[in-house]
């Protein structure tokens, strides 16, 4: 059985969201699931970006 997952609404310009779709087609997944991975790897390197900033912070004191 397929589990509900939490839907995400945002509005953009219609040239992003052309681009989205054609970019999305050329990877043969949906703009949903584009978007997630797209968000995904932006979480992924901030949370990186955090954890060095963190470091360097603790290596000044």
């Amino acid at each position: 059985m397929a589990t509900r997952r939490p839907r995400v609404m945002f509005t953009c310009s219609e040239d992003i969201k052309e681009t989205l779709e054609l970019w999305s087609e050329e990877e043969g997944r949906t703009v949903s699931n584009l978007v997630e991975r797209i968000i995904a790897e932006a979480i992924a390197a901030r949370a990186k970006k955090l954890k060095s900033s963190k470091s360097k912070v603790q290596d000044e004191e």
